[in-house]
């Protein structure tokens, strides 16, 4: 006759503390939405003080400070086209206290531009929102002879490599922006990479170069002052602090758009709760009358895009740079 298996006294016990750990692992991301924030955030610029990011992180950090009545720190890391700050958001603790303010270059373009990349934007972060825009405007001199997109095409295609543009640094949005221009419209330019943005306005102003891809944050100054002209546009519709400028595709070049866009992320593997939190604070703080003011007058379009689709926007960027990456045959060490 067999015996029935002996149960040990200890099995009920055991499957108490599994099913214990099991709920308090299903309970914690709410315990720590609940007290979240309890302690400063630090709001990582991958870039210095004084540019396109960097206004727009202080102005956002400003707002959800006041909002969220905690302090958020704003934290410069600069290097690398961005990416030594997004780097260093990737592999924080993934609770919500350290988010990055990453832009096109550091988020979408370094995966393709980078063969060593120490992060991967599309498996270690989780993207917040979209929280703006700054479209890439076609800009020259204002002595230079060209007036339209249609002039300076004309003659890129009748002098092949003659006509240059700069850059604030190889394989950052200016870079890319005449790469995407080169190719859409089948003529060959030169390149000409500086340090910063600021020379490479000034080269513009000089006449040293041609024509820039430039942000409009970065040429506002020089506009104002009369010292560069505007030909066009790189967005699906007009700037407000630019209504008489066209877009790229009114110019001629149907569906060209480049933006230096600002995108807020955390830490793979941050609780949804605190990822969701966090977005409804930035949806919030863009909508600001005096955020909103300061934003158009230097041409950031406040965005607010959710989780959801700007991870979906994400994707559709990185694939999108990578291949006028491997078209352009541009690699950086």
């Amino acid at each position: 006759m067999t015996r029935p298996a002996a149960v040990s006294p200890f099995r009920p016990l055991t499957m108490l503390c599994g099913l214990v750990a099991a709920v308090a692992t299903l309970v914690a991301p709410s315990v720590q939405a609940a007290d979240y924030p309890s302690k400063p955030i630090t709001l990582v610029i991958p870039f210095s003080a004084g540019g396109s990011t960097d206004i727009l992180g202080r102005l956002l950090a400003q707002k959800m400070s006041e909002n969220m009545h905690v302090s958020v720190v704003v934290e410069n890391k600069p290097g690398a086209n961005g990416t030594i700050g997004v780097d260093r958001v990737a592999k924080a603790p993934a609770d919500g206290y350290t988010v990055v303010l990453g832009d096109v270059g550091g988020m979408s373009m370094a995966p393709g531009l980078y063969p060593k990349l120490p992060y991967n934007p599309l498996k270690d972060l989780i993207p917040v929102s979209l929280v703006g825009r700054s479209p890439l405007v076609l800009t020259v001199g204002v002595n230079s002879p060209f007036k339209s997109l249609a002039e300076l095409t004309a003659a890129a295609k009748a002098q092949p490599g003659k006509l240059n543009y700069p850059s604030s640094g190889t394989g950052g949005p200016n870079h890319m922006g005449g790469e995407l221009y080169a190719i859409q419209s089948k003529v060959k330019v030169t390149h000409v990479p500086y340090k910063g943005s600021a020379p490479s306005v000034v080269s513009l102003v000089a006449g040293e170069t041609d024509f820039g891809f430039l942000t409009a944050v970065t040429i506002n100054s020089q506009l104002k002052a009369g010292n560069v002209r505007a030909l066009a546009v790189a967005h699906n519709e007009r700037l407000p602090s630019m209504p008489d400028v066209p877009t790229m595709s009114e110019a001629g070049l149907k569906g060209f758009t480049a933006d230096a866009w600002f995108m807020a992320a955390v830490p793979a593997g941050t609780p949804k709760p605190i990822v969701d939190k966090l977005y409804a604070e930035i949806a919030k703080a863009l909508p600001d009358p005096e955020m909103k003011t300061k934003l158009d007058a230097v041409g950031v379009l406040p965005t607010g895009m959710d989780p959801k689709a700007s991870a979906a926007f994400l994707h559709s960027e990185v694939a999108k740079w990578r291949e006028v990456i491997k078209t352009a045959k541009i690699t950086l060490d």
